[in-house]
């Protein structure tokens, strides 16, 4: 048996596609196929890279018996799981699947319009880390949202956000929320904004604070009873927020009304 044939024994085996198989060797699935058909050669540092990926030895690879493949793979144990699930749709837009769903217990890729992967890049990515318009993965970024433990995106909400809208446990952006929120406009436990501050403890330019509050322009400790001079607060953005920030100084103006 040829190198060939056992790299696309191997590889069918697991359930590998050409290109998930060359996406993970960092070559191409032209590269993969002319190895299977013995057209070419990997190059050495490739051929320790499949022979650790396919839980063989480099001399079952390069030598020409394949006496001893089972018993490598008993002796094994089977260590490392083999699961993988591939499905791309063969629909596809501008040559990219409309939903490429690739997952499995060793590092795959899925790449399409909808993506879901362990490690997923499209429109709508969904993984353990993904890249894409909307994100939803414990490590993401979304161009427009994320949601996820660590994620930056446009909208974001994670453990960890930075977002032009941002809430999580700590948060940083333009509009932030959360345990500890710093940006242009902040709410929450430890609120830090450039321009306005609401929280139990609030430092900004415009801080309104239920325990605590540090305004450079003005700050105010809300009453006992919750009462605050809402409408000073209010006439304080009105004066004093940039015009270009008037979206997020309406939203801060009715969340000052609400809790009013």
């Amino acid at each position: 048996m040829t190198l060939g044939e056992k790299i696309y024994r191997l590889r069918t085996e697991q359930g590998m596609s050409q290109e998930s198989f060359g996406d993970m060797l960092g070559v191409s699935r032209q590269s993969v196929s002319k190895w299977e058909t013995d057209q070419s050669v990997p190059e050495l540092d490739k051929i320790v890279a499949i022979s650790e990926m396919l839980g063989v030895s480099t001399d079952y690879l390069l030598k020409e018996s394949v006496e001893g493949y089972q018993e490598q793979r008993m002796a094994q144990g089977r260590q490392q799981s083999t699961f993988h699930y591939e499905y791309k749709s063969k629909k596809t837009f501008r040559g990219i699947p409309l939903v490429h769903v690739n997952i499995g217990l060793r590092p795959v890729r899925a790449k399409g319009v909808i993506a879901i992967g362990n490690a997923a890049q499209g429109i709508i990515a969904i993984g353990i880390v993904g890249l894409g318009i909307i994100t939803l993965a414990p490590v993401g970024v979304g161009l427009l949202f994320a949601f996820g433990a660590c994620v930056l995106g446009g909208i974001a909400f994670g453990s960890l956000a930075v977002g032009v809208i941002a809430g999580g446990a700590l948060s940083t952006g333009i509009f932030t929320m959360g345990a500890l929120a710093v940006g242009q406009f902040s709410l929450g436990a430890f609120a830090v904004g450039q321009q306005v501050a609401i929280g139990d403890s609030a430092h900004g330019n415009i801080a309104l604070g239920f325990s605590e509050a540090v305004g450079s322009i003005y700050e105010e400790v809300r009453a006992a009873d919750g009462s605050f001079d809402h409408q000073a607060m209010i006439a304080a953005i009105d004066a004093n927020v940039p015009d270009y920030f008037h979206i997020f100084a309406n939203w801060m103006k009715a969340i000052i009304r609400a809790i009013a």
